[in-house]
């Protein structure tokens, strides 16, 4: 997910790329990768409300962020036409964040400097259902299984670089995906799950009214959509860019990211922190440099002053659109340093 979250295919891409993706006969005895193959294709058509027929819509919906014992409750809307035309809004009691774009340019306001780990966490709920941007390069068909899910029949399909970090469960009886489960080769704090669920029909598609995440030590998201509907035509000022937005290009083309998300320079790491398991969330300028860390897990609470510090001045690699440099958000976990 994005210093500006691409919505120019969130949401509306369901899976969308799983087809396109040169899925690989890694599966063992090679028998059921071209099942898994179809069924992530039909999900992809059934869910991609941005295909050849596809048409302008509003999309509302109630969403809950929950840390801990703490919860608070907002609004996510988005106004779309076209993928470079389109409109954002994020309320919560103490963040709101308005996004416009319109042909090349991409207007965005909030009103904090960076964006949060749960907002952040939020598009990523929402872009999880275009599964081409979670799928690390190289990913290839593990494992298929048929599994209950919700208490129906699906088949889930492991995939990743490596055994199996991703499981996709899609119904079987319907093509309808039902669950996502990331990170699984990785630490249990970090594992991230994805759930959908309550699909209305959208004119000859689907879409799921009930979106749900769960991971990263008791946080959980929980997304209720409440409108769903077609637009003939958009009121004249829709699209116009909010007072005091922050101008930008509109990424639309192929992100790079010239090396792995982990720091490349700085200072040593502190003597005594060797042993040390941490989760650590980063917001990185076009320029490599660290704008924010916030902390999402921590073996030893007592060091997270002295560890933030340290990232503070660290680099991190560049990351492009189409060749120009961008920032982004990411997930790095300290233990993979040593």
């Amino acid at each position: 997910m994005f210093t500006r979250m691409r919505w120019s295919g969130l949401l509306f891409c369901a899976v969308a790329g799983l087809c396109l993706l040169a899925w690989s006969t890694g599966l063992r005895g090679g028998d059921r990768t071209a099942e898994a193959e179809t069924i992530l294709a039909k999900a992809t058509d059934l869910l991609d409300l941005r295909g050849t027929d596809g048409a302008p819509f509003l999309l509302k919906a109630e969403v809950r962020l929950t840390e801990g014992a703490k919860s608070v409750d907002g609004v996510f809307a988005v106004s779309w036409a076209a993928p470079d035309r389109f409109r954002r809004v994020i309320g919560f009691p103490d963040y709101k964040e308005t996004d416009v774009a319109r042909g090349e340019n991409y207007y965005s306001k909030r009103n904090t400097e960076g964006i949060p780990l749960m907002i952040w966490q939020l598009g990523g709920l929402m872009d999880s259902l275009e599964l081409r941007k979670e799928l690390p390069a190289g990913s290839k068909v593990r494992r298929v299984e048929n599994e209950s899910v919700a208490g129906k029949e699906a088949t889930c399909i492991w995939t990743g670089p490596g055994k199996g970090d991703f499981k996709i469960c899609v119904y079987a009886a319907t093509y309808e995906l039902a669950s996502i489960d990331a990170g699984l080769d990785g630490p249990p704090q970090t594992q991230r799950r994805y759930e959908y669920g309550d699909y209305q029909e959208f004119r000859a598609k689907k879409y799921p009214r009930h979106l749900a995440f769960s991971g990263w030590d008791k946080r959980a998201i929980e997304v209720k959509v409440e409108k769903m509907i077609p637009v003939h035509e958009f009121a004249a000022d829709e699209f116009a860019p909010p007072a005091g937005a922050v101008i930008s290009k509109l990424c639309n083309g192929t992100e790079e990211l010239k090396g792995h998300p982990e720091p490349l320079s700085g200072a040593r790491i502190p003597v005594g922190f060797d042993d040390l398991d941490m989760d650590i969330y980063f917001e990185i300028t076009p320029i490599g440099a660290v704008r924010s860390a916030q902390i999402v897990y921590s073996s030893d609470p007592k060091s997270n002053k002295e560890i933030l510090s340290w990232f503070l001045g660290t680099s991190f690699p560049i990351k492009t659109c189409d060749g120009r440099p961008i920032g982004y958000q990411t997930l790095y976990h300290f233990g993979d340093r040593r």
